[in-house]
């Protein structure tokens, strides 16, 4: 988690791992998809494929054998791991992987809010604080967007830990869609699931420039998709697929003049 400006950026997502049981499969696919550079890392037992792309890293590529299934792991900047774990306890979330420390690196914590959608937390060394989430880069994670079964709970718990605010959207037949807000910038969105069989998660959302050849080059390099071509109205269009080895992530191209170009 190499640094790139003025970090850190705490309350917003600087980070983003692929758990999978196939990361050989995965770093093809994405590779392949959006140019990265796989850089390999031995961490204990483990292998570190850190991904590079634009300024400098953004997230890595984790093989896991015992998840039930691949998905993104976005990270959440934080002053002190250990203390945010604590309030995250308090306000009913759940710590699955306690504080730890990961060498030359900083801290993290795994960890869950009460609805059952999972993050990490992470403070980084002063050379390692994480990606730039305001940086555009075509291939980075732009937006993060939880789904949720109970949008209040989750907006109450959010807030309590993170202090995001919300900037409520009509979205018509979609219901209600929750902007979060932190400090004037916008750090993700939630809104209510929009698939009852799918636990409560966190999407990740990567920029794209041309919507249609991107999603038409994933399914060829096989991705599957779920929607494509849903347009935001002033915002842009995104498709959902779900990568190779089963992970779901999103593409999306923002509209001319929106804030998201």
């Amino acid at each position: 988690m190499t640094g790139q400006s003025q970090g850190p950026w705490p309350g917003r997502f600087i980070w983003h791992d692929l758990m999978t049981k196939e990361a050989a499969k995965a770093q093809q696919f994405y590779t392949a998809l959006f140019d990265w550079q796989i850089d390999e890392r031995q961490m204990g037992p483990h292998v570190y494929r850190m991904i590079h792309c634009g300024p400098g890293p953004i997230g890595g590529i984790v093989e896991e054998a015992n998840i039930p299934n691949a998905h993104w792991m976005p990270y959440v900047g934080v002053d002190d791991v250990d203390a945010t774990a604590a309030k995250i306890r308090e306000h009913g979330g759940t710590v699955c992987v306690p504080p730890t420390d990961i060498p030359q690196t900083g801290r993290f914590a795994v960890v869950g809010d009460p609805q059952g959608a999972y993050f990490s937390i992470f403070k980084g060394l002063p050379a390692t604080q994480g990606a730039d989430p305001d940086v555009p880069v075509p291939g980075r994670v732009c937006w993060n967007e939880l789904y949720t079964p109970d949008p209040e709970a989750a907006q109450k718990f959010y807030t309590g830990v993170f202090g995001w605010q919300p900037e409520p959207m009509d979205m018509g037949e979609a219901g209600t869609y929750h902007v979060q807000t932190l400090g004037g910038k916008q750090a993700g969105g939630m809104m209510k699931h929009p698939m009852p069989d799918v636990p409560p998660c966190w999407v990740v959302y990567f920029f794209v420039e041309q919507l249609t050849a991107a999603a038409a080059k994933a399914k060829e390099l096989g991705a599957t998709a779920m929607m494509e071509g849903v347009p935001i109205p002033g915002i842009g269009t995104f498709s959902m697929l779900t990568d190779p080895t089963g992970a779901m992530f999103t593409l999306f191209e923002p509209a001319p003049g929106s804030k998201a170009d």
